[in-house]
């Protein structure tokens, strides 16, 4: 029983790591494809502002809560982190 819960919890993991890993690398092919194409081009992968401006916005945002942005930021660099082990 305890193996199966240690398969599980293993096989969430991988899948989590592998949709964050998926969605790190389509932020990157979006940066890339707005520095190339410019925040003009509305594309798939494309927000309405741009990804550069989104991330921006983010990062504002963090930087404005404080502690809590702090606390965030630290988190979301963990996970960024660990889909990359």
């Amino acid at each position: 029983m305890e193996d199966m819960m240690g398969n599980i919890i293993g096989t969430v993991k991988g899948a989590v790591a592998g949709l964050t890993g998926v969605a790190v690398c389509l932020i990157t092919l979006g940066v890339v494809m707005e520095l190339l194409l410019g925040s003009d081009a509305q594309g798939v992968f494309m927000a309405k502002g741009g990804v550069v401006q989104g991330i921006q916005s983010l990062v504002t945002q963090l930087g404005t809560a404080g502690l809590t942005g702090l606390i965030s930021a630290i988190v979301i660099l963990g996970i960024v982190k660990s889909a990359n082990d």
